[in-house]
């Protein structure tokens, strides 16, 4: 099951590596330029006259407890609580990496012969990135990382395989999952997961940082 997440990071984080590399040069370039602009400034000067400082804050959203209905419930709350500290993190990267994929995809490389040549070229190297990371999750953690992945990308595994490697690699890769005890067509809905999702919510909110 690790392999299986671990491809579904890999084919959401490969393409944008190499855009990442390509873009350092000139990002060096455009900071060089920005720092010797004003090689004097040594900070704000505010004016003499009376004046009011403003800072925006963030809004914060307060979320109540949990309503436990025995110690049972208590007991399982806690344990999800930290699978969810564990893999919530991950999910909210291949979010965030995915839609960045497909921007460059659709405005950069729509061609397929040159999509699948960088994913051959990135694949050692961010499997070297993230499966430390992924060894790390155990059975329980990873399947609810499967969800979590549906829950922020609005597509299972499966699909997101199937988009990037095609319906035969996604059918390989969901016969391993079910071997493991593991389903990559994983679905998440917030009723059957509402421990996960209080969870969540308070993540959010700021309560864990």
């Amino acid at each position: 099951m690790t392999k299986a997440i671990t491809l579904v990071i890999f084919i959401l984080f490969s393409c944008n590596l190499l855009l990442q590399g390509q873009g350092k040069g000139h990002k060096s370039k455009q900071q060089t330029k920005l720092k010797g602009d004003d090689p004097t400034f040594n900070g704000f000067n505010f004016p003499s006259h009376d004046s009011i400082l403003h800072v925006n804050l963030r809004t914060i959203e307060m979320i109540g407890p949990y309503h436990f209905r025995n110690k049972r419930e208590e007991r399982k709350y806690n344990q999800l609580e930290i699978d969810v500290l564990k893999t919530y993190p991950l999910a909210l990267i291949v979010s965030s990496e995915l839609k960045i994929v497909n921007f460059q995809f659709e405005n950069n490389y729509s061609d397929a012969a040159k999509r699948k040549d960088y994913i051959k070229l990135y694949q050692k190297y961010v499997y070297k990135t993230y499966i430390d990371t992924l060894k790390t999750l155990d059975s329980r953690q990873g399947k609810l990382l499967l969800k979590l992945i549906h829950r922020e990308t609005g597509k299972t595994p499966y699909d997101l395989i199937k988009s990037y490697r095609g319906g035969f690699n996604a059918l390989i890769w969901q016969s391993l999952a079910f071997m493991a005890g593991a389903n990559l067509n994983s679905g998440y809905d917030p009723e059957e997961n509402k421990m996960v999702e209080h969870i969540i919510q308070r993540y959010k909110s700021g309560e864990f940082y």
